[in-house]
């Protein structure tokens, strides 16, 4: 009895040294924390952000519908001198593309041309010589 009384004061003694040294070891982290942690751990909480009834109104003078107008001026800006630039120019529009098209299928329309490098009885003693029977008999069948 008296070893487990000692057993059931001695634990309990030891994780409360050990808890309390752990602790000590995370508050000298956080003291030892880099500079912007400090920032960090207010974002987490949800402070130092401002309130929805703080955020200031419009005024007439910052209104945003003229800075849409603002950057449709720009816009327009942008295309006059895209459409100004001499590489912008479609040309005849879609009958020169249709024209362009119609001449590169012509280019491919007579099919290619017949081979002049082997003729045919040179063709027929290359399959010859690759016509070995044990290896093709019963597999091809001319």
């Amino acid at each position: 009895m008296k070893n487990t009384a000692i057993l059931l004061c001695g634990v309990p003694l030891m994780l409360m040294a050990g808890c309390s040294t752990s602790f000590t070891k995370v508050r000298s982290a956080i003291n030892e924390a880099p500079d912007w942690y400090a920032e960090r751990r207010v974002q987490i909480r949800g402070e130092g952000y401002p309130d929805i009834a703080d955020i200031p109104a419009a005024t007439p003078a910052a209104q945003p519908v003229k800075s849409l107008s603002a950057s449709g001026d720009v816009l327009a800006g942008l295309q006059q001198q895209f459409f100004s630039d001499p590489r912008a120019e479609v040309g005849a529009g879609a009958e020169g593309i249709e024209k362009v098209g119609a001449e590169l299928r012509a280019e491919f329309e007579p099919g290619l041309p017949e081979a002049e490098f082997l003729s045919e009885s040179e063709i027929a003693a290359i399959r010859a010589s690759f016509n070995v029977p044990r290896v093709t008999e019963g597999l091809y069948q001319p």
